[in-house]
This record gives C-alpha cells, sequence and structure tokens, in this order.
C-alpha cells in the first residue's frame, strides 16, 4: 500500500497533470500557458515595470562600477602606466625639435603615433563587456535595471579616468617637444580620442560572441582608420570610391586637429635646401588641410558625435539584440 503522503490518483483534479499521478502521462504540452489564461498586457497599467528610476538605477549601475575598478584597479592602472611610459619615450625621442625639415617631420611623426596610441591602447576594453553579458542578461531578465542607464552609467564611471590618462600624456608631451597652439585643445583631442575610441571598442564587445573575435575585429577595423586617416595619402589624394573612409575614420579627425593646432599660424617652422622659409600654413597646404577659418574645434564636435553615436548603437544591441527576456 502506498504511504498516506502520496495521492490517489481518483483524489486529482481531472486534466491536471502531477508527477504523483501513476495513470497520467506527462507530456510537454501540459506545461504550456492555456489560450483561456489571462492576458498578461492588460494589467500593465496596475504597476511600473521597474521598482527604481532611471536616475536610481545609474547611480547604483556607477556606484557599482566603481567598486569594481576599486577592487581590480589593474585594468585602470595598466592603460595609465602603457600612457605615462610612452609618454616619456616620446617626450625623450622627440624632445625640442629644430627649425628644419627634420623637425617638421617629428612633429608629424609624433602627432600621428599619438593618435594611433590612443586607439590602440583602448583595445584592454574588449572583454568588459563580454565578461558581464551573463550578469547583464540575468539582471536585466527580472527587471532589474533599464538598458539605458546601464549604457549610461557605463559611460559616465570612465569620463574621469580617461581624463587623467589624457592629461598625464598632455603634461609630459606638451612642454618637451615645445609645441604649439593652445595646450587645452590638444588635452580635449586626446581626451575625447580617448572617449570615442572607447566607445567604439565597448560597441564592438556588445556584438561579437567572444573576445577573441572582439580583438580582431577592433584591430582589423584601427588598422583601417590608419589607412584612410590622412597620414599615408592626403585626403585629396585618396581615390573617390575610398574617399567615405576617410570621413568614417575617426583618426582623421584628431590628427587633422592636432596639426591645425600646430600648424594654423604664419610662423616659420624650417628651410627647404634652397632656403626657402616653411611656415605652419605652407605645411598645412601640403598636407590639403589647410582652411582660411580655423575649423579645428569642428573636429571636436565631430568626434563626440562618433562616441554619442557608438554608445546609441551600444545600447540598440542591448536593447533589441540582448536576450534579456525571461522564456
Amino acid at each position: 500500500a502506498s504511504p498516506s503522503y502520496y495521492t490517489s490518483s481518483i483524489d486529482i483534479i481531472a486534466g491536471t497533470p502531477t508527477p504523483h499521478s501513476s495513470d497520467y502521462t506527462v507530456n510537454e504540452d501540459d506545461y504550456l500557458t492555456p489560450n483561456n489564461a489571462p492576458n498578461p498586457s492588460k494589467y500593465n497599467h496596475l504597476g511600473p515595470k521597474f521598482t527604481n528610476s532611471f536616475f536610481q538605477e545609474t547611480w547604483v549601475l556607477m556606484r557599482r562600477n566603481f567598486i569594481n575598478i576599486r577592487r581590480t584597479p589593474e585594468l585602470f592602472l595598466s592603460r595609465l602606466m602603457v600612457l605615462t611610459i610612452m609618454g616619456f619615450m616620446m617626450a625623450t625621442l622627440f624632445i625640442k625639435p629644430g627649425k628644419t625639415m627634420q623637425g617638421i617631420t617629428n612633429r608629424l611623426s609624433f602627432f600621428i603615433f599619438t593618435v594611433c596610441l590612443f586607439f590602440f591602447s583602448s583595445n584592454d576594453a574588449v572583454p568588459a563587456f563580454i565578461q558581464e553579458r551573463f550578469i547583464f542578461v540575468r539582471e536585466t531578465s527580472h527587471n532589474a535595471y533599464r538598458a539605458s542607464s546601464y549604457t549610461i552609467a557605463g559611460l559616465v564611471t570612465y569620463l574621469p579616468f580617461l581624463l587623467l590618462q589624457a592629461g598625464v600624456y598632455a603634461v609630459i608631451t606638451w612642454w618637451a617637444l615645445e609645441l604649439e597652439g593652445p595646450f587645452v585643445y590638444f588635452l580635449i583631442m586626446l581626451y575625447v580620442s580617448l572617449l570615442t575610441t572607447n566607445s567604439f571598442v565597448v560597441f564592438v564587445s556588445s556584438v561579437v560572441p567572444n573576445y577573441i573575435l572582439g580583438y580582431a575585429a577592433v584591430i582589423a577595423f584601427t588598422a583601417l582608420f590608419f589607412l584612410f586617416c590622412g597620414y599615408f595619402l592626403n585626403s585629396h589624394d585618396i581615390p573617390p570610391y575610398w574617399s567615405w573612409m576617410n570621413k568614417v575614420s575617426t583618426m582623421t579627425y584628431p590628427y587633422e586637429g592636432l596639426l591645425i593646432n600646430e600648424y594654423q599660424r604664419d610662423e616659420i617652422f624650417g628651410q627647404t635646401l634652397i632656403h626657402t622659409n616653411v611656415t605652419g600654413i605652407d605645411i598645412l597646404k601640403s598636407l590639403s588641410i589647410y582652411h582660411e577659418q580655423n575649423p579645428k574645434w569642428n573636429k571636436i564636435y565631430i568626434m563626440l558625435g562618433w562616441a554619442v553615436l557608438y554608445r546609441i548603437l551600444f545600447y540598440i544591441v542591448l536593447r533589441f539584440a540582448s536576450k534579456n527576456q525571461r522564456t
């Protein structure tokens, strides 16, 4: 005889499956929602979908990000150390370039290397979201927070750290190379370069399935940006069918902006073999980036636009491409 705590099949409500029933075969359809079940969409007005407001979620996520950075400082310090060491190397390698054609070449080499360094140094952010994807999916499946608050919190958290990295490099190299133009512009351009490339890398990390493909994609796109930034071929010399890549390349704008900030003046920077003076305007004209009106601040606005665009794309991927709904 069965123990008293086992349910007898005759006492079970008809049509209700149970593992205690010996005369009912369980099939997959038993666990599907009946067609006559209430429509949950009719009851959305009974309460909010999220417990906390957008600003509360953003603040909590920012606090968590700061705690993660404090617990794993090597993620931030590694890039800071790279930029510091490379800043000292550039300062000692190109220290006080002379008013010669070689001095002009040295400054151009410094600017293009700086732009590439700031873009390649952000590759360490590739695994950031890939490692957090499981946590994000798990938490958003329970409506713990919005994808928008997660995006904003990740952006705001790293703003002061990116500024510190750009500031350290700028201070080390500016006076050693005796650069011209406003120092503030030089600093802001380095800062927005870090911000833009960080946003780009984060967006790529949200699309790829693992960090190996993420590194490959980021390196490939960065190499393409470097190829079409205007250093190897002037923007006017690029074939028409590739000219759009010059506009898409996010290296174009910091490279041209730094050169305009340095050479948009009639000051003599060198002499040719026939003792002809070469002014900053002559250098910009030879590179096909001279403008009668100074457009260098437009370069910063465009870089900020790219940073915002990459963050919006990152949000779209999180909001619509991530499987963050419970099934």
